[in-house]
């Protein structure tokens, strides 16, 4: 599935998750020129600390379905960024964090 596709999905996770001025913004990068589409995907403000998407969104450490749910659209996303090269320094921590933290039931 194209990174879009992937990004699209977030945004309707973020959306579900009550957060829908980062599924907004989730939805502009996916429709944008490619130049601004990278940035989006490799920035802070998806896959950085403290405030991030990766880190906030849908309740942040609240572990409930709704944030379990975006997890699962960021492991994707992030598992496509990965195999295309497009990543932030943090895309394989959190990827991998969450990953694990599904298959442990967590």
């Amino acid at each position: 599935m194209p990174l879009r596709a992937h990004l699209l999905e977030l945004a309707a996770a973020l959306d579900a998750g009550g957060e829908p001025a980062l599924a907004l913004r989730a939805r502009v990068a996916a429709e944008a020129p490619e130049h601004d589409l990278q940035e989006y995907l490799t920035s802070n403000d998806l896959w950085g600390g403290a405030g991030s998407v990766a880190d906030q969104a849908g309740g942040g450490g609240s572990r409930s379905p709704k944030r379990k749910a975006i997890e699962a659209a960021l492991v994707a996303l992030g598992i496509e960024q990965i195999r295309v090269g497009t990543v932030n320094i943090r895309t394989q921590g959190w990827v991998s964090a969450f990953d694990e933290w599904s298959r442990s039931g967590i």
